[in-house]
């Protein structure tokens, strides 16, 4: 999904990118601003740019995290994923050890995710114009047949289970924990490839599954917005059943920051018809980083809202705030 370097998990990022991206390019495959294009002969094409700070953080680093980015947004846009590029931006006297920590890194989860780097560039800047490194990772995939797979928007319907793959807001966390030294009970990285939560989905529910997105910038609420938007339905959460790891409570409650909104690096939104939600679930708390996978909320009529359901049964609105809670964290 095309999002601001900076800002673009808000309100404010994401009209940006509607009237400066959208107006130019959006009269074809970008104009749902897809995880990835789904391309004529079967093909399914993404890609992605990585300036993380810090590099290397509790769950994982930025090599780890351009392939898994990459590779998720082509399995969310309904692909296989195949094939990747890698491409570097270098600053002069950069660490020779450190890019190998990278690359090696790069190297393992490419093989766990079953995709091959097959071409790439690396250019070099001056000092001080790069922080270090930045990746930039484009991905093909193959189309799951239409007769097995099919999402849009346009197939939503009152009613439809809203599901999540795992705990919500482990990355956004762990790179704020990571960034400013703060103490306390460890959060890692939800950051993984979640080709294995795909393909299991796919089995269970095939053309039951109505939507898909990976909630990374704005997390889970800045998705759930995103999907409503300018559509005649809306969603209803379930705050009760919003799965949270203890670790990402401690460090957003020590800051103020609202999970629901931070990022997550492993993890599937999908919308899917309501028979096929339990089939979907236990498939999926059977794979690593999936044990807490969980059903948060219902598809209903009101148009173009996301409401928030408390433990005693009160409603509330779901207001996303203005700008990214936590900038520079993919």
């Amino acid at each position: 999904m095309i999002t601001l370097a900076h800002g673009g998990g808000g309100r404010t990022g994401n009209e940006l990118i509607r009237q400066e991206i959208l107006s130019r390019f959006g009269r074809g495959p970008l104009a749902e601003l897809p995880d990835g294009a789904v391309l004529p002969d079967g093909i399914v094409f993404s890609t992605d740019s990585f300036v993380i700070t810090p590099r290397f953080f509790p769950g994982g680093d930025i090599g780890k995290l351009a392939v898994c980015g990459t590779v998720n947004d082509i399995c969310m846009a309904g692909g296989i994923p195949r094939y990747l590029s890698l491409g570097m931006i270098l600053e002069e006297g950069f660490s020779r050890e450190e890019l190998g920590r990278i690359l090696d890194s790069v190297r393992d989860t490419a093989g766990q995710c079953g995709v091959q780097i097959v071409t790439g560039d690396t250019k070099v800047v001056p000092r001080g114009a790069a922080d270090g490194i930045y990746l930039n990772t484009s991905g093909i995939g193959a189309r799951v047949p239409a007769e097995r797979l099919e999402l849009g928007r346009h197939r939503i319907q009152e009613g439809d289970a809203v599901l999540v793959s795992g705990t919500i807001g482990e990355h956004g966390m762990a790179i704020l924990a990571a960034r400013h030294n703060i103490g306390g009970p460890g959060v890692a990285s939800d950051c993984m490839c979640v080709s294995a939560q795909f393909n299991s989905a796919l089995e269970c529910a095939g053309k039951n599954i109505k939507f898909m997105r990976d909630p990374t910038r704005g997390g889970v609420g800045g998705i759930l917005q995103e999907i409503i938007e300018d559509t005649v339905f809306g969603i209803e959460l379930d705050e009760t059943l919003l799965p949270y790891s203890n670790g990402a409570k401690a460090v957003s409650g020590m800051l103020g920051i609202d999970l629901l909104f931070s990022a997550c690096e492993g993890r599937i939104v999908m919308i899917v018809d309501s028979e096929y939600a339990d089939a979907v679930l236990n498939g999926w708390r059977t794979l690593p980083g999936s044990a807490e996978a969980a059903r948060i909320g219902t598809v209903t009529a009101q148009a173009g809202k996301v409401v928030l359901r408390g433990e005693y049964g009160g409603r509330r609105l779901m207001i996303q705030p203005e700008n990214d809670q936590l900038p520079r964290i993919c």
